[in-house]
């Protein structure tokens, strides 16, 4: 994500944080966020528009180094870490738990797994349930400034607008993706659609 595409994000942050309809920012999505050349500056940049609200990331700790989780504990950040190189997730949660940065695991690949409403190949594991991204009104940011309703459109196939759209006009809806996704659309917006 180029600067400018990030700080634009930032006014859409700061716009709903103030509505009151945004507790936190995950900097996390397709990808690793920590490999972004600027990401220490970048979580410094969202917490002091957020305040004291949750920041959180999602991290496969393959890039994880003692002088970053000290940097995610000064800066309050919660850090998820993935699972699936546990030779990798080892060494990022020694690192995390010495630098006492709350953290938590992703093991939904096992125990909750889903096929990206049916892009890949997957066994689907995780149960039925309300999409907590309608259902909270969630949105996923990607590197181009496009701005989809989920984090499985990978391919960006179904946009609901962009951060270069005004602030306070963006709204999160069901999309193509969620027909066979294993997450139901909540009934007021399958109703609405």
């Amino acid at each position: 994500m180029t600067w400018d595409v990030f700080e634009r994000t930032l006014e859409h942050v700061s716009f709903l944080m103030k509505a009151g309809t945004q507790k936190e920012v995950s900097l996390t999505g397709i990808g690793e966020a920590i490999m972004h050349p600027r990401f220490v500056e970048a979580m410094w940049r969202v917490r002091e528009v957020i305040g004291d609200n949750t920041l959180i990331i999602s991290t496969n700790g393959l890039d994880m180094t003692p002088e970053l989780a000290r940097e995610m504990a000064k800066a309050n950040v919660g850090v998820y870490v993935s699972l699936h190189r546990p030779e990798k997730a080892a060494l990022a949660i020694e690192m995390l738990d010495e630098a006492r940065v709350a953290r938590g695991f992703n093991h939904a690949f096992v125990d909750s797994s889903l096929d990206w409403a049916g892009q890949v190949k997957w066994h689907v594991s995780a149960p039925r349930a309300q999409c907590g991204y309608l259902t909270n009104g969630w949105a996923v940011v990607r590197q181009d400034g496009s701005i989809d309703a989920c984090c499985m459109d990978a391919h960006d196939l179904y946009p609901v607008g962009s951060v270069w759209d005004e602030l306070g006009s963006l709204k999160t809806r069901a999309t193509g993706l969620c027909a066979s996704c294993n997450f139901h659309v909540p009934k007021e917006l399958a109703e609405a659609a």
